[in-house]
């Protein structure tokens, strides 16, 4: 069976405004609040991921209607400049990320994730954060990347990814929600935790409304979601889409 997905490419970007603060668009990124590091055995047992026979493309789609999220999209459709930057950049690795998504069950929007943390640029360096996924050095060891004197695979998109949707399909067995989870890979578990603690029970929009979580992770999961939702629907928030660079085919033989 072939299940066929025509897919936007990404747009995001939030640069100075979640992850970045070297400006608009251009240049290596210097992430605010990189991946915090988690020991292997504080995380779920992994199941083995197979491809299912029929594979679906799982879609988020009460995120997608959040009256935050349809804001994100709006003001992100604004930044021309970098939609270009964030297109050519996103068109090499978009259909690797989406595949390895595909593959584990996880929601098509993390793969917006990289967009947020690094505007698609395998080379960018945050404080203490690499990478498209942006991961710190102990949590990309925790995730079996190998980051050594002249040797970061961190750098690696294909086996960044991999450690990424590990790291994710984890932080949502731990936290139950794909809100909370992003939370988690923005702020650290330990954030989050923490934030559970002082309001139990609340969702990642309740300790957002109750600023239990820094701003910038407030900020975090509705530039996430929101930039897969302009990317899918570019006519509805009147952002017009390069010609060349309007869409990506995804397909997977199943």
């Amino acid at each position: 069976m072939t299940v066929s997905w025509t897919a936007r490419v990404p747009i995001l970007v939030l640069l100075g405004a979640v992850a970045c603060s070297d400006g608009p668009g251009v240049g290596v990124p210097v992430v605010e609040e990189p991946v915090r590091a988690v020991a292997p055995e504080s995380l779920p047992a992994e199941v083995a991921a197979e491809p299912a026979e029929e594979p679906e493309v799982t879609v988020l789609a009460e995120l997608r209607a959040h009256p935050r999220v349809v804001a994100q999209a709006h003001d992100l459709a604004r930044d021309h400049r970098t939609v270009r930057v964030a297109l050519q950049r996103a068109e090499e690795f978009f259909a690797m990320i989406e595949q390895e998504l595909l593959a584990h069950g996880l929601p098509r929007e993390l793969a917006f994730v990289p967009m947020v943390e690094s505007v698609f640029l395998a080379e960018a360096r945050g404080r203490r954060a690499v990478g498209l996924w942006q991961f710190t050095a102990s949590t990309a060891r925790a995730y079996g990347l190998k980051v050594e004197k002249g040797l970061d695979e961190r750098r690696d998109p294909e086996k960044s990814t991999q450690a990424a949707v590990r790291y994710l399909r984890d932080l949502h067995a731990r936290f139950g929600s794909w809100e909370l989870a992003l939370a988690a890979y923005n702020a650290g578990p330990s954030r989050v935790r923490r934030a559970q603690a002082r309001l139990p029970g609340g969702s990642y929009w309740d300790l957002s409304e109750a600023k239990l979580l820094p701003p910038i992770t407030r900020r975090y999961v509705p530039k996430v979601i929101g930039s897969a939702l302009l990317a899918d629907e570019p006519e509805r928030f009147g952002l017009a889409l390069p010609d060349g660079l309007a869409a990506v085919a995804f397909s997977v033989a199943g």
